[in-house]
């Protein structure tokens, strides 16, 4: 090491306290935008949500509103929680560190208990993530409504195949990003996460 090397690294520490607080700066510039992101998305989700799907309880009809408010469809369906068990985490509340937002309703059941068809609809995909959503399963239901399922230990449904409510899809699990087994619940409309309450009434 040369004289002017060692001169420099002298230097670099007699302003160690000042370049911690750089550092510390610098990375709270970074994390910014996904403190303001997750602010949004919290407080922007519900809102969304209740505009795109909304229940009209004089005739227990969905209504599925278009990007506008104008009402597209109107569903009157048969629908049933897919799970029996304890919601461990509503719609649009954050799990922070694993999520800053949620996107459906956790619910846990007995470990393997069966997961079945919210509503009558056709599987679109059937796969798995290594991370996220794990074993997954993904129903349209028309009306631009899908569902998505996941966590699950095993599939047992193939693309292509329609299912009433009830029918078993899979099996609770704790594939992909869980701390613990349950099935991940979303419901979408126009590829929008909207609050699975919207559809199914009363608890699982």
């Amino acid at each position: 090491m040369n004289l002017l090397t060692f001169r420099a690294i002298l230097l670099a520490l007699s302003f160690r306290r000042e370049i911690t607080y750089i550092l510390l700066l610098f990375f709270a510039i970074l994390l910014l935008p996904i403190f303001v992101v997750t602010l949004v998305a919290n407080t922007g989700l519900p809102v969304i949500s209740d505009r795109l799907a909304t229940i009209n309880l004089q005739n227990h009809t969905i209504q599925i509103h278009d990007p506008r408010g104008k009402v597209i469809a109107t569903i009157q369906a048969e629908t049933v929680w897919p799970i029996h068990g304890v919601v461990t985490l509503e719609f649009g509340a954050s799990d922070l560190p694993y999520q800053p937002l949620h996107t459906g309703i956790d619910i846990a059941g007995a470990n393997g208990s069966p997961i079945t068809s919210f509503m009558k609809g056709k599987v679109i995909e059937v796969g798995h993530l290594n991370w996220g959503y794990g074993n997954y399963v993904v129903i349209d239901h028309g009306n631009n409504v899908t569902s998505l399922y996941g966590h699950m230990s095993r599939t047992v449904i193939t693309k292509g195949e329609a299912v009433l409510p009830g029918d078993i899809i899979g099996y609770e699990g704790q594939t992909g990003w869980a701390t613990g087994p349950h099935v991940h619940f979303e419901v979408r409309v126009f590829g929008v996460p909207v609050n699975p309450r919207s559809f199914v009434e009363g608890n699982p």
